[in-house]
């Protein structure tokens, strides 16, 4: 490995120095993104690239931030925020020199789309979700993914090369397998369930303890204290401690092979006992609308409830004769309930 060109050295100067053009600046923060969740991979680096790195980051963020802040930064702030830099640039340089066939999908709210990798492996983006890939796994030893969000994927088999899965708080390895992962940044839970094969999972930075799925069970990592730390990426998020991590059966129903936790692929939501307010995140997602509930009691009214390939309207007027509340349009794409 050589060390980085005058081409990125010039960047990293400019992105430091505040002088990087918009597209300059997405193109740093977007790889950083993509690696955000495995920040071991600037050990890959030569000593002398990392400290080079190092020193240009750290005069960057003293010559640069302390100025305008008006303010003293500590030693733990500062080696913090020099050890993100560290990732991202580093991240940049793997991508610029091994991975110059990134794609990225993001969807919206009220979408899903269908992919197929190149190796076979078929892919189901759920709403409100990214996905960041190769477009060929053939320089590779293995095939990684980033995910944030939920996606049910049918991994192609090849013995050689393990098919790995990042998300903020999973690390997921297969061979061949079919699957369903789930880790959006504002749940409390992100799980992964598994519907046939094997796969081997653990929470992001702590590959010394891995569990083992059989089919139908699922690896379950909760936030006991409902925080989220943000990383450079305002949409990748990271799970603070304290969680909690479960192994949990889950049911498939012998008509359609469907449980709750692909049933998203159905375009079928089942509600258990669960508050308004969670329901109306789960309405927002499936249907790309954006709702607000103005009074705390509706908010907290509890429901359970199945629904299959039915509108939206119809939806919350079976809500609305459970437990009351009235529904306003506030603009194009937005309810009000109260």
């Amino acid at each position: 490995m050589q060390y980085p060109n005058q081409e990125l050295e010039k960047l990293i100067d400019k992105y430091l120095n505040g002088e990087a053009s918009s597209e300059e600046v997405e193109l740093v923060e977007r790889f950083f993104d993509s690696f955000s969740s495995r920040p071991n991979l600037l050990k890959t680096l030569p000593d002398e690239v990392q400290e080079a790195l190092k020193t240009r980051i750290h005069s960057g963020i003293m010559n640069k931030l302390a100025p305008k802040k008006k303010r003293t930064f500590s030693f733990a702030q500062i080696a913090a925020a020099a050890a993100l830099l560290c990732i991202a640039f580093a991240s940049l340089y793997l991508y610029k020199i091994k991975a110059p066939n990134n794609q990225e999908i993001r969807l919206t709210n009220g979408q899903q789309r269908q992919i197929v990798l190149e190796d076979g492996t078929k892919i189901t983006l759920n709403a409100s979700s990214k996905i960041i890939y190769p477009t060929s796994f053939k320089d590779s030893n293995t095939r990684e993914v980033t995910l944030i969000g939920e996606a049910f994927f049918d991994v192609a088999k090849n013995p050689s090369k393990p098919f790995l899965i990042h998300t903020p708080r999973m690390e997921i390895s297969v061979l061949g397998t079919a699957f369903n992962v789930r880790d959006y940044a504002e749940e409390n839970n992100a799980e992964t369930a598994l519907v046939r094969g094997k796969v081997s999972i653990w929470k992001t930075g702590s590959n010394d303890q891995k569990f083992i799925l059989k089919p139908k069970e699922k690896f379950v990592i909760t936030k006991l204290d409902g925080s989220v730390k943000e990383s450079a990426d305002t949409d990748f998020k990271t799970v603070a401690t304290p969680t909690a991590i479960a192994i949990q059966p889950f049911s498939v129903s012998e008509k359609d092979g469907s449980a709750l936790e692909t049933e998203w692929l159905l375009n079928r939501i089942t509600i258990q006992d669960e508050r308004l307010l969670d329901i109306a995140l789960k309405l927002e997602r499936m249907y790309g609308v954006e709702i607000k509930i103005t009074n705390k009691a509706i908010a907290s009214q509890r429901y359970s409830a199945t629904f299959e390939n039915e509108q939206l309207e119809n939806i919350l007027k079976a809500l609305q004769t459970v437990n009351y509340f009235q529904i306003k349009t506030t603009g194009k794409n937005q309810l009000q309930l109260f």
